[in-house]
């Protein structure tokens, strides 16, 4: 039976809701391995006790759509995809996650200006791990 994408998204949504980190389902010619990270399950729980700041709000994060490492830049280049302050188009690739010997690009959800590179290189994300944070461009806002 093969695995959708929106199955992936609930799983993870299961596994956040109940605390677990990690699961790892195998059947014959399937392998499907799914990591949270608790790192910043526990920085949520402490910033909504400081009360956040209500600008955080208008940020989308890019996040990782599978388990790995972390990429910043591609492997034959020195220079990182995306950096702080950048413009990026929707779609734009914002960094790489090496699953193996395969790469799986993070795409920007919309456009905007990178405020925030998130993940470290060489950092294990899970998938939904937040990778960029963006503020989003919009009528009105100073920086289109």
């Amino acid at each position: 039976m093969p695995i959708e994408t929106t199955d992936i998204a609930r799983l993870a949504q299961i596994l956040e809701n109940s605390g677990v980190d990690t699961i790892e389902i195998e059947e014959s010619g399937l392998t499907l391995k799914l990591v949270v990270d608790t790192r910043l399950r526990t920085a949520a729980s402490a910033s909504r006790a400081a009360a956040t700041a209500p600008a955080a709000d208008h940020f989308v994060m890019a996040k990782a759509d599978v388990a790995g490492h972390f990429r910043a830049a591609h492997p034959w280049q020195d220079k990182p995809f995306v950096a702080p302050g950048q413009r990026i188009e929707a779609g734009a690739t914002l960094g790489l996650v090496k699953i193996g010997l395969l790469y799986a690009p993070v795409v920007a959800p919309t456009a905007g200006v990178v405020d925030a590179v998130i993940a470290e290189t060489g950092a294990m994300v899970g998938y939904g791990t937040p990778i960029v944070r963006i503020l989003p461009l919009a009528p009105g806002n100073p920086l289109n």
